[in-house]
């Protein structure tokens, strides 16, 4: 274990995807259901949706130019944003009131790799104080979207550059260089690729977690991760592999 990192994504993969056989909420839902926020940001909110949601969602689109659908609606909810009222504390209650559980037997997982100071590096389209402020307890190296407020309790601006599904490969993560083996975990093709930016690999092993019944997407994920767990909303199967890595150490 002392060779060992865990590289992860947090909406969907750390926490459930479905939760009483509906979608999960993710970080960005706490955000936007955040008590403070506006009316008119609420329904901008849903019209930027509208607006951008069907070329993110087009298959027949590269990943680049989906890339350039994101930063563009992304750019479009700061703007939305920009002076809305809210503070740290307004944004964490609204985690609390939504409470998005982490998958079943994740905390088992949690609590293995801090027991064995594994560092665990979480990349997070989503947004990066609502990441914190859930795995507080494990102390989790975050790279994700912060917001900064200022001084009248209003959203002031969010960080750059943007952590979108497709980017997260672009950024150097605060891995320790001298743990060359990384369990990489993860729900999207975009997050395959989260550990390329860490130097000096010896071995990643890829778990991706797979919902739904395209056959097609199935077996992109298969040829982009080493493990695929189908409909599969625990962290037992990790966990497992994680105390053998450790009854092994």
């Amino acid at each position: 274990m002392d060779k060992l990192q865990v590289i992860a994504d947090f909406d969907g993969t750390l926490t459930k995807s479905v939760v009483d056989g509906k979608p999960a909420l993710h970080s960005i839902d706490v955000f936007k259901n955040t008590a403070t926020l506006s009316q008119a940001y609420r329904d901008g909110y849903d019209a930027l949706a509208v607006k951008h949601g069907p070329a993110y969602e087009n298959p027949n689109l590269s990943v680049e130019e989906r890339q350039e659908v994101l930063y563009r609606w992304w750019e479009d909810h700061e703007n939305l944003c920009a002076g809305e009222v809210m503070t740290l504390n307004d944004l964490l209650q609204s985690n609390d009131d939504i409470n998005t559980p982490l998958r079943d037997g994740c905390e088992k997982m949690l609590r293995l790799l801090s027991d064995h100071k594994v560092p665990l590096i979480v990349v997070s389209a989503g947004i990066g104080e609502v990441v914190k402020y859930v795995l507080k307890e494990y102390k989790p190296r975050v790279v994700s979207n912060y917001i900064t407020f200022d001084d009248n309790g209003r959203i002031k601006e969010f960080s750059r550059p943007t952590v979108s599904v497709f980017n997260k490969h672009i950024f150097p993560l605060p891995v320790d260089q001298e743990r060359h083996n990384v369990v990489l975990l993860g729900d999207s093709i975009g997050d395959c690729n989260m550990a390329d930016s860490v130097p000096d690999t010896k071995t990643v092993l890829k778990i991706g977690f797979f919902i739904g019944t395209d056959e097609k997407k199935l077996e992109r994920y298969k040829s982009c991760y080493d493990l695929v767990l189908v409909e599969d909303q625990t962290m037992y199967t990790v966990t497992a592999l994680l105390g053998r890595i450790a009854g092994r150490s």
